[in-house]
């Protein structure tokens, strides 16, 4: 169960991940997105509620009830824990696990009203299990699981920087304010240009704010827009990247720092908890880290990595490409279904379906006007 499966985030790139390998691992999974728009051609696991802003948690409710319907004594994983106290009474489970692939951060606010629902709980990082075991510690350590993000980089993969003397930057990630704060680019090429270095930045993504950002650095022709790349494509950028960015305020994995590591590219990321940022980061070098939103600091950090000696240069981008490394689909998918299959086999500890949530006068409102006006509503 996931709010999207069909978009371009980390989450449904794991969920995509898990359409190839689940009935290989002999697990009987199917996947129901509550917004997708579309079906998935021949994905017959796949299927989706086609919710929007004008549907009511009333009628959620009576539609999701109808579809677990279908399912019983399944155990439901939650993908981000979105809508479970909503859903939960009606999701004819045998087990619940929920799959929180943010930090604290995402998760924290809501972890009170998710408890009395779970059986298990999934992390992407050690930093974010770590967090989980501090603010719910009557939760047992063997109901969480840590599972590393998969990537999936072609053979022969390596850096390759170009000859032009320019240090290559990339900037990937949903081109939005929220979370991913897309809007810090503009004050980081400033500082970058103070330091008077040369350089480049490929922002290989797109979103609301583009064009914003296009209108605000139209003079610099150091940073170029090329929308989102896939395949091969993206895969060639990667390896042209000496190092690459990131504004954000929260994360859980991300996978494109993976990408960008096992391709040599150096990170430059803020220093959140309860991520693989913490996991990694701190003892890759402490140039790779910088305050959040201290964007001066982050440029500082980048310029420091430039002027390092070519040598030591070479070690830590082959120390970033061994810890990608670890990331494989194998791995992953090996330690996914173990943890399900332990959970399944363990005592029941949420409440179970027949546990009613009750009738409340918001589910009646519509879901838009809810997210706007009482988005605590969400959790109740």
């Amino acid at each position: 169960m996931a709010a999207w499966i069909q978009s371009i985030g980390g989450v449904e790139t794991l969920l995509r991940y898990h359409r190839q390998c689940d009935t290989r691992a002999g697990l009987a999974a199917s996947q129901i997105a509550l917004f997708d728009k579309t079906a998935i051609p021949d994905e017959p696991t796949y299927s989706t509620q086609r919710f929007s802003g004008w549907f009511t948690p009333h009628r959620m409710r009576r539609n999701l009830r109808e579809t677990f319907g279908r399912m019983p004594e399944s155990v439901v994983l939650w993908h981000n824990g979105w809508g479970l106290p909503w859903f939960a009474d009606g999701d004819r489970s045998r087990r619940r696990i929920v799959c929180w692939w943010d930090s604290q951060t995402h998760w924290g606010p809501w972890l009170e009203a998710v408890k009395p629902w779970v059986d298990g709980v999934i992390c992407m990082s050690d930093a974010a299990a770590d967090h989980v075991g501090v603010l719910w510690p009557e939760l047992p350590a063997e109901r969480r699981g840590v599972m590393r993000v998969p990537i999936e980089p072609p053979s022969g993969l390596g850096h390759r920087p170009e000859r032009s003397g320019e240090w290559v930057i990339g900037c990937a990630g949903r081109l939005v304010h929220a979370q991913k704060r897309a809007d810090r680019l503009v004050p980081f090429v400033a500082a970058l240009k103070k330091l008077g270095v040369p350089f480049r930045i490929e922002v290989v993504s797109d979103g609301p704010l583009r064009e914003r950002l296009q209108r605000e650095l139209s003079g610099e022709p150091s940073v170029q827009f090329l929308g989102w790349q896939s395949g091969d494509d993206y895969w060639r950028r990667v390896q042209g990247w000496d190092a690459m960015v990131s504004f954000t305020d929260h994360e859980g994995g991300p996978i494109v720092m993976l990408e960008a590591m096992a391709a040599g590219a150096l990170p430059v990321f803020p220093s959140i908890g309860g991520s693989l940022v913490a996991d990694y980061l701190p003892g890759l070098d402490p140039n790779c880290l910088y305050p959040p939103g201290e964007i001066v600091t982050a440029a500082a950090r980048m310029h420091a990595l430039m002027t390092m000696r070519a040598d030591d240069l070479t070690r830590l981008r082959q120390r970033a490409q061994q810890i990608a490394q670890a990331h494989t689909v194998g791995r992953y998918h090996d330690a996914f279904a173990a943890f399900v299959r332990r959970i399944d086999c363990m005592p029941r500890i949420s409440q179970p379906p027949q546990k009613q949530r009750g009738i409340k006068l918001t589910d009646f409102c519509p879901l838009g006007a809810l997210t706007r006006c009482s988005r605590r509503s969400l959790w109740q």
